[in-house]
């Protein structure tokens, strides 16, 4: 399989989706919500990350139920990536991204019914509410190719939150949830006080600059959104480099795989 430029693709990956939320005050540059990882989970344990994660039936049941989401939107498989972004948001740190509703929504509620196994779409029809997906609009999407075990497909989003902060997080899944600007969490890798992926932390070099929702949301008026394949390289030196494409957003496209830090 071929990413659109010609970068191969290893097989299909596990779907996910992330989401990563754009908090405005004061004129200061936006806060994102990151929570670190537990160390018991089996992919990028205590790492930093952003609320996210696999993308299950459900999500595309609700995906097309015209009474939980505007289906016109787009294509089916699109608009489930959003519903998974939105219910992990909810279900890991308890947090309403994107809820419509003419009645209060309890999250902390919705969240313990989450994780007592309640399908989402349920929980979306009993309680009439219906998701904006249009409020999330596509940042990246991320398919790393060399990786042979739990290999991922995660496509990012963002939108502005202007709503409660208040984190509670399921303790299974969540360390710490935090809201950092994204300058803070690459300070934090590069002083090695937190732990950050790759991908993490090239999405958070891209987030800071573009510091303001608007100003990310014109950034992507002029980034065509393909797949990121990162690929490694050796040079003359006998030093391996990964690297990403250089027309994706990012400002930097690679990196010495030895400064990197393990999944």
């Amino acid at each position: 399989m071929s990413d659109g430029r010609g970068e191969t693709v290893s097989g299909p990956g596990i779907a996910a989706a992330t989401l990563i939320l754009y908090y405005e005050s004061d004129g200061q540059a936006a806060r994102h919500l990151m929570i670190q990882r537990t160390a018991q989970m089996r992919f990028a344990p205590n790492a930093l990350v952003f609320p996210g994660g696999r993308v299950d039936e459900d999500d595309h049941r609700t995906a097309t139920d015209a009474n939980l989401v505007d289906v016109t939107l787009g294509e089916p498989v699109e608009l489930a990536h959003r519903v998974t972004a939105i219910r992990e948001m909810l279900e890991e740190v308890g947090i309403l991204v994107a809820f419509q509703s003419s009645m209060p929504v309890d999250a902390v509620a919705l969240q313990t019914e989450l994780k007592r196994k309640v399908p989402f779409s349920t929980l979306l029809g009993d309680n009439g509410i219906k998701l904006d997906l249009a409020a999330l609009l596509p940042w990246a999407q991320w398919h790393p190719k060399f990786q042979s075990h739990r290999r991922f497909d995660t496509r990012f989003y963002i939108t502005r939150h202007e709503g409660d902060r208040t984190v509670t997080a399921d303790v299974d899944e969540v360390g710490q949830a935090r809201w950092l600007h994204a300058h803070e969490a690459i300070n934090e890798a590069e002083a090695g006080t937190a732990k950050i992926i790759f991908p993490t932390l090239c999405n958070l070099e891209r987030l800071a600059a573009y510091p303001a929702f608007e100003a990310a949301k014109e950034h992507l008026g002029n980034i065509e959104c393909i797949p990121i394949s990162p690929c490694i390289e050796g040079d003359e030196h006998g030093e391996s480099w990964i690297c990403i494409p250089e027309d994706r957003g990012y400002p930097l496209t690679r990196r010495l795989v030895s400064t990197l830090q393990a999944p």
